[in-house]
Protein backbone atom coordinates (compact mmCIF):
# COMPACT_ATOMS: atom_id res chain seq x y z
CA UNK A 1 0.00 0.00 0.00
CA UNK A 2 1.19 3.36 -0.47
CA UNK A 3 2.43 3.62 -3.87
CA UNK A 4 0.65 5.57 -6.85
CA UNK A 5 0.11 4.16 -10.44
CA UNK A 6 3.12 6.13 -11.45
CA UNK A 7 5.56 5.38 -8.92
CA UNK A 8 5.84 8.35 -6.57
CA UNK A 9 5.30 7.61 -3.09
CA UNK A 10 1.54 9.12 -1.07
CA UNK A 11 3.71 10.05 1.76
CA UNK A 12 5.22 12.70 -0.44
CA UNK A 13 2.02 14.17 -1.34
CA UNK A 14 0.09 16.65 1.60
CA UNK A 15 -3.70 16.44 1.63
CA UNK A 16 -5.93 18.43 -0.42
CA UNK A 17 -9.11 20.41 1.11
CA UNK A 18 -11.89 21.05 -1.51
CA UNK A 19 -14.33 23.68 -0.87
CA UNK A 20 -17.87 22.99 -1.94
CA UNK A 21 -20.54 25.65 -2.76
CA UNK A 22 -23.42 23.61 -4.69
CA UNK A 23 -24.83 19.82 -4.07
CA UNK A 24 -23.77 16.84 -5.61
CA UNK A 25 -25.54 15.04 -9.08
CA UNK A 26 -27.25 11.61 -8.01
CA UNK A 27 -24.03 9.70 -9.88
CA UNK A 28 -21.76 11.29 -8.01
CA UNK A 29 -22.88 10.52 -4.58
CA UNK A 30 -19.39 8.52 -4.51
CA UNK A 31 -16.40 10.87 -5.00
CA UNK A 32 -14.97 10.82 -8.30
CA UNK A 33 -11.96 12.33 -7.19
CA UNK A 34 -10.55 8.59 -5.74
CA UNK A 35 -10.79 7.76 -9.29
CA UNK A 36 -7.92 9.53 -10.61
CA UNK A 37 -5.19 7.07 -12.29
CA UNK A 38 -7.56 4.09 -11.99
CA UNK A 39 -6.50 2.94 -15.71
CA UNK A 40 -4.59 -0.04 -14.50
CA UNK A 41 -3.65 -1.40 -11.38
CA UNK A 42 -4.52 -2.34 -8.17
CA UNK A 43 -6.47 0.20 -5.68
CA UNK A 44 -8.97 0.28 -3.11
CA UNK A 45 -10.96 3.28 -2.43
CA UNK A 46 -12.83 4.77 1.07
CA UNK A 47 -15.73 7.30 1.19
CA UNK A 48 -16.63 8.91 4.64
CA UNK A 49 -20.16 10.47 4.54
CA UNK A 50 -23.06 11.60 6.35
CA UNK A 51 -26.00 12.86 2.92
CA UNK A 52 -26.38 9.53 1.46
CA UNK A 53 -27.12 5.92 2.20
CA UNK A 54 -25.45 2.88 1.62
CA UNK A 55 -27.91 2.10 -1.16
CA UNK A 56 -27.32 5.48 -3.63
CA UNK A 57 -23.85 4.91 -2.84
CA UNK A 58 -23.69 1.67 -4.04
CA UNK A 59 -25.58 2.12 -7.53
CA UNK A 60 -23.40 5.51 -7.90
CA UNK A 61 -20.34 3.62 -7.60
CA UNK A 62 -21.91 1.06 -9.55
CA UNK A 63 -22.24 3.25 -12.38
CA UNK A 64 -18.76 4.96 -12.45
CA UNK A 65 -17.28 1.39 -12.35
CA UNK A 66 -18.77 1.03 -15.81
CA UNK A 67 -16.31 3.55 -17.27
CA UNK A 68 -13.54 3.13 -14.82
CA UNK A 69 -11.12 0.29 -13.95
CA UNK A 70 -13.11 -1.54 -10.98
CA UNK A 71 -10.97 -1.36 -7.54
CA UNK A 72 -9.73 -4.48 -5.69
CA UNK A 73 -12.30 -3.41 -3.00
CA UNK A 74 -14.44 -0.80 -1.51
CA UNK A 75 -15.74 0.79 1.56
CA UNK A 76 -18.25 3.91 2.75
CA UNK A 77 -18.46 5.05 6.24
CA UNK A 78 -21.86 6.32 6.81
CA UNK A 79 -22.20 8.73 9.98
CA UNK A 80 -25.95 8.79 10.86
CA UNK A 81 -27.67 9.66 14.72
CA UNK A 82 -29.99 6.13 13.44
CA UNK A 83 -26.54 4.39 13.11
CA UNK A 84 -27.08 0.92 14.77
CA UNK A 85 -23.28 0.12 14.77
CA UNK A 86 -24.01 -2.26 12.14
CA UNK A 87 -22.20 -3.04 8.56
CA UNK A 88 -22.60 -4.86 5.83
CA UNK A 89 -21.08 -6.00 2.51
CA UNK A 90 -22.41 -6.68 -1.03
CA UNK A 91 -20.94 -6.38 -4.53
CA UNK A 92 -20.54 -3.89 -7.34
CA UNK A 93 -18.93 -3.67 -10.39
CA UNK A 94 -17.43 -6.97 -11.66
CA UNK A 95 -16.43 -8.54 -8.50
CA UNK A 96 -15.67 -5.55 -6.42
CA UNK A 97 -16.25 -5.87 -2.56
CA UNK A 98 -18.32 -2.79 -1.28
CA UNK A 99 -17.94 -2.77 2.62
CA UNK A 100 -21.07 -0.72 4.57
CA UNK A 101 -20.26 0.69 8.12
CA UNK A 102 -22.71 2.83 10.47
CA UNK A 103 -21.62 5.34 12.76
CA UNK A 104 -23.09 7.57 15.45
CA UNK A 105 -21.45 11.11 14.23
CA UNK A 106 -21.21 11.87 17.93
CA UNK A 107 -18.56 8.71 18.28
CA UNK A 108 -15.52 9.99 16.77
CA UNK A 109 -13.58 7.00 17.99
CA UNK A 110 -15.91 5.07 15.95
CA UNK A 111 -14.75 6.82 13.17
CA UNK A 112 -11.26 6.44 13.57
CA UNK A 113 -11.65 2.50 14.80
CA UNK A 114 -13.26 1.57 11.65
CA UNK A 115 -10.15 3.73 9.30
CA UNK A 116 -7.69 1.71 11.27
CA UNK A 117 -9.44 -1.51 11.02
CA UNK A 118 -9.33 -0.85 7.24
CA UNK A 119 -5.82 0.64 6.73
CA UNK A 120 -4.10 -2.40 8.79
CA UNK A 121 -6.76 -5.01 6.65
CA UNK A 122 -4.94 -3.37 3.50
CA UNK A 123 -1.35 -2.87 5.29
CA UNK A 124 0.39 -5.94 3.63
CA UNK A 125 -1.45 -5.75 0.29
CA UNK A 126 -0.17 -3.92 -2.87
CA UNK A 127 -2.10 -1.29 -4.28
CA UNK A 128 -3.04 2.29 -3.47
CA UNK A 129 -5.67 3.44 -1.05
CA UNK A 130 -7.36 6.59 -1.84
CA UNK A 131 -9.98 7.98 0.75
CA UNK A 132 -12.64 10.99 0.32
CA UNK A 133 -13.69 12.22 3.94
CA UNK A 134 -16.86 14.03 3.20
CA UNK A 135 -19.68 16.35 4.76
CA UNK A 136 -16.76 17.01 7.34
CA UNK A 137 -19.51 20.29 8.18
CA UNK A 138 -21.83 17.54 9.53
CA UNK A 139 -19.94 17.01 12.30
CA UNK A 140 -20.07 20.51 13.63
CA UNK A 141 -23.69 20.05 15.19
CA UNK A 142 -22.35 17.40 17.77
CA UNK A 143 -18.73 18.63 18.52
CA UNK A 144 -17.22 21.91 19.28
CA UNK A 145 -14.74 23.34 16.38
CA UNK A 146 -11.30 22.19 18.76
CA UNK A 147 -12.46 18.66 18.88
CA UNK A 148 -12.79 18.46 14.96
CA UNK A 149 -9.84 20.09 14.41
CA UNK A 150 -8.07 17.74 16.48
CA UNK A 151 -10.25 14.30 15.03
CA UNK A 152 -8.80 15.72 11.21
CA UNK A 153 -5.29 16.17 12.54
CA UNK A 154 -5.17 12.85 13.93
CA UNK A 155 -7.01 11.52 11.22
CA UNK A 156 -5.05 12.50 8.34
CA UNK A 157 -2.04 11.77 10.00
CA UNK A 158 -2.66 8.17 10.49
CA UNK A 159 -3.99 7.32 7.08
CA UNK A 160 -1.05 9.58 4.95
CA UNK A 161 1.23 7.88 7.55
CA UNK A 162 -0.11 4.66 6.25
CA UNK A 163 0.70 5.68 2.92
CA UNK A 164 -3.30 6.55 1.60
CA UNK A 165 -3.61 9.55 -0.70
CA UNK A 166 -6.24 11.36 1.14
CA UNK A 167 -8.88 14.63 0.58
CA UNK A 168 -11.74 16.46 2.08
CA UNK A 169 -14.64 18.09 0.79
CA UNK A 170 -15.90 21.00 2.81
CA UNK A 171 -19.14 23.68 2.70
CA UNK A 172 -17.70 26.54 3.81
CA UNK A 173 -21.23 28.20 3.76
CA UNK A 174 -21.79 25.96 7.24
CA UNK A 175 -19.18 27.45 9.46
CA UNK A 176 -17.75 30.58 10.18
CA UNK A 177 -14.63 32.72 8.49
CA UNK A 178 -12.61 31.50 11.82
CA UNK A 179 -13.59 27.79 11.65
CA UNK A 180 -13.02 27.98 8.07
CA UNK A 181 -8.87 28.95 8.46
CA UNK A 182 -8.72 26.35 11.41
CA UNK A 183 -9.74 23.21 9.27
CA UNK A 184 -7.72 25.04 6.49
CA UNK A 185 -4.42 25.03 8.31
CA UNK A 186 -4.41 21.10 8.03
CA UNK A 187 -4.09 21.23 4.32
CA UNK A 188 -1.16 21.28 1.98
CA UNK A 189 -3.56 22.30 -0.93
CA UNK A 190 -7.08 24.26 -0.78
CA UNK A 191 -8.93 24.08 -3.63
CA UNK A 192 -11.83 26.61 -4.14
CA UNK A 193 -15.51 25.71 -5.39
CA UNK A 194 -14.65 27.90 -8.86
CA UNK A 195 -11.40 26.36 -9.48
CA UNK A 196 -11.82 24.74 -12.75
CA UNK A 197 -9.65 22.72 -13.29
CA UNK A 198 -8.28 22.52 -10.12
CA UNK A 199 -5.92 25.11 -9.22
CA UNK A 200 -4.76 24.62 -5.55
CA UNK A 201 -3.47 27.16 -3.06
CA UNK A 202 0.11 25.53 -2.06
CA UNK A 203 2.31 25.61 0.15
CA UNK A 204 6.10 26.27 -0.32
CA UNK A 205 6.88 23.14 1.20
CA UNK A 206 5.14 19.99 2.09
CA UNK A 207 5.47 17.94 5.10
CA UNK A 208 8.63 15.54 4.46
CA UNK A 209 9.19 13.90 8.10
CA UNK A 210 6.11 11.43 7.34
CA UNK A 211 7.75 8.30 9.13
CA UNK A 212 6.17 9.21 12.48
CA UNK A 213 2.72 9.67 12.46
CA UNK A 214 3.15 12.49 15.39
CA UNK A 215 5.79 14.66 12.74
CA UNK A 216 3.43 14.50 10.18
CA UNK A 217 0.83 15.57 12.29
CA UNK A 218 3.56 18.68 13.75
CA UNK A 219 4.34 19.64 10.42
CA UNK A 220 1.05 20.02 9.00
CA UNK A 221 0.83 22.66 12.12
CA UNK A 222 3.89 24.47 11.16
CA UNK A 223 3.52 24.30 7.24
CA UNK A 224 0.13 26.37 8.61
CA UNK A 225 2.15 28.56 9.33
CA UNK A 226 3.82 29.89 6.53
CA UNK A 227 0.93 32.34 5.49
CA UNK A 228 -0.12 34.97 8.14
CA UNK A 229 -3.88 36.18 8.32
CA UNK A 230 -5.11 38.28 5.75
CA UNK A 231 -1.56 39.34 4.14
CA UNK A 232 1.45 38.06 2.26
CA UNK A 233 3.79 38.88 5.39
CA UNK A 234 6.40 35.68 5.48
CA UNK A 235 6.58 34.47 9.48
CA UNK A 236 9.62 32.08 9.83
CA UNK A 237 9.18 29.64 12.74
CA UNK A 238 11.48 29.19 15.36
CA UNK A 239 12.34 26.24 18.72
CA UNK A 240 11.32 26.78 21.79
CA UNK A 241 13.31 27.18 24.93
CA UNK A 242 13.10 24.68 27.16
CA UNK A 243 11.29 27.00 29.70
CA UNK A 244 8.56 27.54 26.55
CA UNK A 245 8.27 24.30 26.39
CA UNK A 246 7.65 23.59 30.10
CA UNK A 247 5.20 26.42 30.13
CA UNK A 248 3.42 25.46 26.94
CA UNK A 249 3.24 21.35 28.01
CA UNK A 250 1.89 22.59 31.58
CA UNK A 251 -0.79 25.25 30.10
CA UNK A 252 -2.22 22.81 27.81
CA UNK A 253 -4.20 19.42 28.56
CA UNK A 254 -4.77 17.11 24.90
CA UNK A 255 -2.45 16.11 22.04
CA UNK A 256 -1.82 13.15 20.14
CA UNK A 257 -0.04 9.63 20.95
CA UNK A 258 1.38 7.26 18.07
CA UNK A 259 2.11 4.47 18.94
CA UNK A 260 4.89 2.09 17.40
CA UNK A 261 4.15 -0.65 14.96
CA UNK A 262 3.59 -1.94 11.38
CA UNK A 263 1.44 0.50 10.82
CA UNK A 264 0.86 4.31 11.98
CA UNK A 265 -1.78 4.24 14.66
CA UNK A 266 -2.27 7.45 16.91
CA UNK A 267 -5.04 8.70 18.98
CA UNK A 268 -6.13 11.80 20.76
CA UNK A 269 -5.33 11.75 24.09
CA UNK A 270 -5.18 13.77 27.64
CA UNK A 271 -2.15 14.26 30.18
CA UNK A 272 -1.10 15.86 33.25
CA UNK A 273 2.54 16.96 33.06
CA UNK A 274 5.02 16.94 36.02
CA UNK A 275 7.35 19.65 34.32
CA UNK A 276 9.81 19.29 38.15
CA UNK A 277 10.02 15.81 36.78
CA UNK A 278 9.89 16.07 33.37
CA UNK A 279 7.14 13.48 32.66
CA UNK A 280 4.13 13.34 31.20
CA UNK A 281 0.83 11.30 32.88
CA UNK A 282 -2.04 9.94 30.88
CA UNK A 283 -4.86 7.94 31.93
CA UNK A 284 -5.24 5.15 28.90
CA UNK A 285 -8.46 3.06 29.01
CA UNK A 286 -8.35 -0.70 28.08
CA UNK A 287 -11.22 -2.97 26.74
CA UNK A 288 -11.94 -6.30 24.50
CA UNK A 289 -10.01 -5.32 21.55
CA UNK A 290 -8.30 -2.17 22.04
CA UNK A 291 -5.36 -1.48 19.47
CA UNK A 292 -3.33 1.20 21.96
CA UNK A 293 -2.92 -1.91 24.39
CA UNK A 294 -2.04 -4.28 21.35
CA UNK A 295 0.42 -1.91 20.73
CA UNK A 296 2.21 -0.97 24.07
CA UNK A 297 2.35 -4.81 24.91
CA UNK A 298 4.60 -5.03 21.73
CA UNK A 299 6.74 -1.80 22.43
CA UNK A 300 6.28 1.00 24.76
CA UNK A 301 7.64 3.34 22.28
CA UNK A 302 5.49 6.34 21.36
CA UNK A 303 5.62 9.63 20.05
CA UNK A 304 3.38 12.39 21.42
CA UNK A 305 2.17 16.26 19.81
CA UNK A 306 0.49 18.85 21.94
CA UNK A 307 -0.42 22.16 19.29
CA UNK A 308 -2.59 24.75 20.12
CA UNK A 309 -3.54 26.90 16.77
CA UNK A 310 -5.21 30.22 17.38
CA UNK A 311 -4.44 31.27 13.14
CA UNK A 312 -1.55 30.61 10.93
CA UNK A 313 0.50 32.93 11.57
CA UNK A 314 0.22 32.14 15.46
CA UNK A 315 0.45 28.48 16.42
CA UNK A 316 3.03 26.29 18.94
CA UNK A 317 3.67 22.55 18.59
CA UNK A 318 5.77 20.31 21.09
CA UNK A 319 6.82 16.71 19.62
CA UNK A 320 7.73 14.16 22.83
CA UNK A 321 9.32 11.00 21.70
CA UNK A 322 10.33 8.49 24.62
CA UNK A 323 8.54 5.34 26.19
CA UNK A 324 5.14 4.85 28.14
CA UNK A 325 4.55 2.90 30.69
CA UNK A 326 2.36 1.76 33.28
CA UNK A 327 2.31 2.91 36.61
CA UNK A 328 1.58 0.75 40.39
CA UNK A 329 -1.13 2.16 42.45
CA UNK A 330 1.53 2.71 44.85
CA UNK A 331 3.97 4.80 42.31
CA UNK A 332 0.94 6.76 41.90
CA UNK A 333 0.61 7.77 45.01
CA UNK A 334 3.95 8.04 45.77
CA UNK A 335 4.21 10.55 41.96
CA UNK A 336 0.99 12.35 43.10
CA UNK A 337 -0.36 11.58 39.72
CA UNK A 338 -3.66 12.55 40.63
CA UNK A 339 -2.65 16.34 41.37
CA UNK A 340 -0.56 16.82 38.34
CA UNK A 341 -3.10 15.33 36.32
CA UNK A 342 -5.54 17.96 38.04
CA UNK A 343 -3.90 20.98 37.46
CA UNK A 344 -4.02 20.47 33.97
CA UNK A 345 -7.08 22.61 32.58
CA UNK A 346 -8.23 20.99 29.85
CA UNK A 347 -7.25 17.24 30.83
CA UNK A 348 -9.56 14.59 31.24
CA UNK A 349 -10.03 10.92 31.73
CA UNK A 350 -10.42 10.75 27.69
CA UNK A 351 -10.73 12.86 24.50
CA UNK A 352 -13.87 10.77 23.28
CA UNK A 353 -17.14 10.41 25.30
CA UNK A 354 -17.51 6.32 26.17
CA UNK A 355 -19.33 4.06 27.69
CA UNK A 356 -17.31 3.16 30.87
CA UNK A 357 -19.17 0.24 31.65
CA UNK A 358 -17.02 -2.59 30.12
CA UNK A 359 -13.56 -0.44 30.19
CA UNK A 360 -11.19 -0.32 32.48
CA UNK A 361 -8.64 2.70 33.05
CA UNK A 362 -4.75 2.64 34.26
CA UNK A 363 -2.15 5.30 34.65
CA UNK A 364 0.85 5.83 32.25
CA UNK A 365 4.45 7.91 32.64
CA UNK A 366 5.79 8.79 29.64
CA UNK A 367 9.23 9.32 30.19
CA UNK A 368 10.87 11.52 27.06
CA UNK A 369 14.18 10.60 25.35
CA UNK A 370 13.88 13.63 23.10
CA UNK A 371 11.95 16.74 23.70
CA UNK A 372 11.31 19.65 20.84
CA UNK A 373 8.97 22.73 20.26
CA UNK A 374 8.15 25.23 17.14
CA UNK A 375 6.42 27.71 17.34
CA UNK A 376 5.26 30.81 15.18
CA UNK A 377 6.94 33.97 14.91
CA UNK A 378 4.37 35.96 16.26
CA UNK A 379 3.29 35.35 19.79
CA UNK A 380 0.35 32.84 20.34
Amino acid sequence: MGINSDGESDRTRGPTLYLESGTLESDEAFCTEVFDDAAEGEYRVVQLTSSQSFESLRDALDIQLERINDPSEAAVIITTPQSDGGSTRTVVGEQTPLYGFQVDPQDLTGISIVFSRLIERWDEIEGSVKICLRDIESLLPYHDTDLIYRFLNTILATLQGAGADVHVHFHPAAADEQTRRLFESLFDHVVEPQDSPLESITDDESPTETGQTAATTANALEEGGKESDGSAETVTPTTMSDDEIDSFLGSEGYGVLAFDGGSPYAIPMSYGYDADEGVLYMHLAAFDGSEKQARLERSAAVSFVVSRYARPDQWRSVIVDGSLSPLSRDEVRQRDVLEVFAESDLASVDVFSQDTASISFDWYVLEPATISGRQSARSL
